[in-house]
């Protein structure tokens, strides 16, 4: 049985996500990758966490998704792109960003936030869509399939959990 305490595992990440723009499609990205699985028992929270790469347009950028377990999802990112998002189903919220081409406001409505994470793995969905200028410009699903790798030393462990940002 699974005793909640700090975990950082190595994780096989299956990711979709699709946009829709005007009621077309772009066609989904789907993207394998590895990344790293890990629990904080301080914050009851489980977070995936995986590199970018020229497929989804942001090469150079660490994203974090986070499951906290009132349902709120964050997502992260640092890097090339420097982001923080946070959804909570049926919320709807304005968000300023700064960005190297002037401050940005635009609005987000979170369709679904949801998931189920153990130490085995599990997923993560998302639905939103954003909107620039008071119109609708996108609509994104983003779904998330994790798989923890097998258990590795501690001394590996810690490294890894220092390199990805995690304190112990």
């Amino acid at each position: 049985m699974f005793t909640p305490s700090d975990l950082y595992k190595d994780a096989i990440i299956h990711l979709e996500s699709n946009h829709w723009t005007d009621g077309q499609s772009s066609g989904p990205i789907k993207l394998t990758t590895v990344g790293q699985l890990a629990y904080e028992k301080k914050n009851d929270t489980w977070s995936v966490s995986y590199d970018e790469s020229e497929a989804t347009g942001m090469d150079g950028t660490r994203t974090r998704v986070s499951l906290f377990p009132n349902g709120r999802v964050v997502l992260s990112r640092t890097g090339s792109v420097e982001m923080e998002l946070e959804f909570v189903k049926g919320d709807q919220r304005v968000e300023a960003k700064s960005t190297p081409y002037g401050p940005v406001r635009f609005s987000v409505l979170t369709h679904e936030a949801k998931g189920e994470i153990n130490e085995e793995g599990g997923e993560i969905e998302l639905g939103y869509s954003l909107g620039f200028e008071n119109r609708h410009t996108v609509s994104t699903r983003l779904q998330l399939e994790v798989t923890a790798q097998e258990e590795e030393n501690s001394s590996d462990r810690d490294r890894r959990s220092e390199r990805n940002g995690y304190a112990n």
